[in-house]
């Protein structure tokens, strides 16, 4: 049997970001991550796309970017590992009155939470991007202190940290008992191992479910299917483009280096299945061809399809379940997961060691607040 101070379910960018800094704050902490995968950061965080944004309509989906981004561009210093982190920028477009509307009120709370961002006109979307149609759209919106990271990067760079700061990391063990004695938490068991620890936090992503039943706790998140292309670049778009997204239909472009470029769209109709359905693909490549012509020559290389776990409202979970003493969840981050997770470790280490999170205000994300009433929904998503 393993002794821990706190165990953690879940080996991807966010369970490593918690025990990284748990173990920064207090190196004699002995944390043991969990992964029921061979390797660690192999579910969602393996299918991310690496895109990092301040553009959100929500001020703590803001505030989690602002304490994430440090963390990318000085990762290496800390851990050895670069991030890779490019500001390249997020361009939001639409041709929608109603939705600009709902961009400008987003611009005013991301400049007052001192953010650079700006709105743009068709006639400045198509000056500046002219392979993107702009006869039809509104407005927009730019913020070049977005960009994007690389996701196995990052989860490496976790691991080394974890590791050189004493942390364990047991891979292939799958979390199917949560021990508890007179309600509160006192341990896991797997078919391998049990770990005796008085906290214990679900960072399980799509399997947040599975693991909060184990105590008898809801935890509102389930599995959604994200389908991800890569294609052969096109001569028309330049490779530092932003990351572009048509927030319309919710069909976006990555350029991913000089030789590959990424798009996406909205996949929230198919099975939690991470395999990938041609058919919604065919349908995102005709939206990309709606926006920008030159995707009708576009050549596919690859598809590939992986699961993001979302909350009724799309925003986090992240706090301690207060029916269940010692049991704290950081899941349902609803795509978000990869560009926030330094924030959720930071955050989920303040309420562990100091009762409460002090560098974000959290109560946004608190697991209680769908039965209290008190969700306020993230509607910049796609």
């Amino acid at each position: 049997m393993r002794t821990a101070d706190v165990a953690i379910i879940g080996g991807g960018v966010v369970g490593l970001s918690i025990a990284y800094h748990l173990l920064k704050r207090q190196k004699t902490l002995r944390v043991v991550v969990l992964e029921r995968e061979p390797m660690v950061g192999t579910v969602e965080t393996a299918r991310a796309t690496g895109g990092i944004r301040h553009q959100f309509g929500t001020e703590v989906n803001i505030r989690l970017t602002q304490l994430s981004i440090p963390f990318f561009q000085h990762m290496e210093e800390e851990t050895g590992v670069s991030s890779g982190f490019v500001p390249h920028g997020y361009l939001f477009v639409t041709a929608s009155a109603e939705r600009v509307q709902a961009y400008q009120a987003n611009v005013a709370l991301q400049r007052r939470l001192g953010v650079d961002v700006r709105l743009l006109t068709p006639d400045e979307i198509g000056a500046a991007y002219p392979w993107m149609r702009n006869d039809d759209l509104v407005g927009g919106t730019l913020c070049m202190q977005d960009g994007s990271a690389d996701p196995y990067s990052v989860v490496q760079g976790l691991y080394r940290g974890v590791r050189t700061l004493g942390g364990e990391v047991l891979t292939q063990e799958e979390v199917t008992e949560i021990a508890r004695e007179k309600g509160r938490i006192t341990g896991v068991r797997t078919p391998n191992e049990t770990v005796a620890a008085p906290v214990v936090v679900s960072a399980a992503g799509p399997y947040t479910t599975r693991v909060a039943a184990l105590v008898s706790v809801d935890i509102p998140v389930k599995a959604e299917r994200r389908q991800v292309v890569v294609a052969v670049p096109l001569p028309e778009i330049p490779e530092d483009i932003p990351f572009s997204i048509d927030g319309d239909t919710g069909w976006y472009v990555h350029m991913a280096g000089k030789s590959a470029m990424l798009l996406g769209g909205t996949d929230k109709t198919g099975p939690p299945d991470p395999t990938v359905d041609w058919s919604v693909v065919e349908d995102n490549l005709q939206k990309g061809v709606q926006r920008v012509p030159a995707m009708e020559r576009v050549q596919v290389m690859r598809a590939y399809a992986g699961l993001r776990s979302t909350s009724p409202d799309y925003q986090a979970i992240v706090g301690p379940v207060p029916e269940v003493p010692g049991f704290y969840v950081a899941a349902g981050f609803s795509g978000h997961g990869f560009m926030h997770g330094p924030a959720a470790g930071q955050v989920m280490a303040e309420m562990i060691l100091d009762g409460r999170a002090t560098s974000v205000d959290a109560a946004p994300l608190s697991p209680t607040r769908f039965r209290e009433g008190r969700t306020q929904g993230e509607a910049v998503i796609f």
